[in-house]
């Protein structure tokens, strides 16, 4: 199970926000949180253990 993470700038902090819902595979969180990425939205994986993975920063055009 995977999750996308956000991370929301508070001020000075920033917060993690894991209210998403639990996807089945790494494959289809993935292809969510680049879609989020892609529309501006700062974002990472965490499995079922709790790893949060980040992702690579994608290239500005």
């Amino acid at each position: 199970m995977w999750r996308v993470v956000f991370f929301v700038r508070e001020g000075k902090r920033v917060r993690q926000d894991k209210s998403g819902p639990w996807l089945p595979d790494r494959n289809q969180a993935l292809r969510w949180a680049q879609w989020f990425a892609e529309q501006g939205y700062v974002v990472s994986l965490e499995d079922q253990f709790g790893m949060v993975q980040r992702l690579p920063i994608p290239a500005m055009a």
